[in-house]
């Protein structure tokens, strides 16, 4: 019982707070699969979506698998979606291994699976719906920010803006992608709580670093009160200041 209780908080820490978002959405989230990759994922769309409108679109990045999922990512997004008019995709993910060691080939082929497996979410959403190409979001909540940094940073061309929370990050992923002076340009924001586990603040400060000695021009970092907590209102409210026209009132 003293060990239990001893982890109990170290796994609280690693899981992130439970979502506490509103669910009571007028329509319930789908789950679909993109078939060109055969990968599965999560999508909310607003009750009132219209296809004579064009719909900003976030991407959200589940982290280690046993701790959160992309079941979890749509549901802490979606009341946010509803009320601010956008759509949510959380795709299936396999790189996202934040605590256990990993087997470095293996999980270079998984990074290179959820690649394929984002881009293919988001050409499968863009087939059913009227997606903005111009404003997607791509965000990532903890070991989610491998495939958040390794996806986003090769296609700055897809993406408004990056966005880490609480996110882990590695400078053998980084020096793996080519940077182009486009990426340079892409908006940036990296955020952690100042609760945190040390590993996680030591990993976002790696990502803000590395991104500040290679130009990024556009990086913004913050430390927040609290610890690994999702925030996806945070990520709105920078998404939003940035970007003050994307979406509706």
């Amino acid at each position: 019982m003293k060990r239990y209780l001893i982890l109990c908080p170290l796994l609280a820490l690693a899981a992130g707070c439970p979502i506490t978002q509103r669910q009571d959405t007028p329509v319930p989230e789908l789950r679909l699969t993109a078939e060109r990759a055969e990968s599965k994922y999560w999508l909310y769309v607003p009750s009132y979506y219209d296809a004579k409108n064009s719909w900003p679109m976030v991407v959200t990045l589940h982290g280690t698998h046993g701790w959160d999922s992309s079941g979890a990512q749509v549901k802490e997004w979606k009341y946010l979606a509803e009320q601010k008019g956008f759509i949510v995709a959380a795709p299936d993910l396999k790189s996202v291994q934040g605590i256990l060691p990993v087997n470095e080939a293996l999980w270079y082929h998984d990074l290179a699976t959820d690649e394929r497996s984002i881009l293919a979410v988001i050409e499968d959403t863009s087939s059913k719906y009227n997606v903005d190409s111009a404003r997607i979001l791509l965000t990532g909540f903890s070991a989610g920010g491998y495939p958040l940094y390794d996806t986003g940073l090769r296609h700055p061309e897809l993406f408004s803006m990056l966005i880490a929370r609480n996110c882990n990050s590695s400078i053998k992923v980084f020096e793996r992608i080519d940077i182009c002076d486009s990426a340079r340009e892409m908006p940036i924001v990296v955020f952690w709580g100042k609760g945190d586990l040390q590993e996680v603040h030591r990993q976002s400060w790696q990502a803000v670093r590395w991104l500040g000695e290679k130009g990024f021009t556009k990086l913004e970092w913050k430390k927040l009160a609290g610890g690994h907590l999702r925030r996806p209102e945070t990520a709105y409210s920078y998404w939003g200041r940035l970007l003050p026209k994307l979406f509706r009132e």
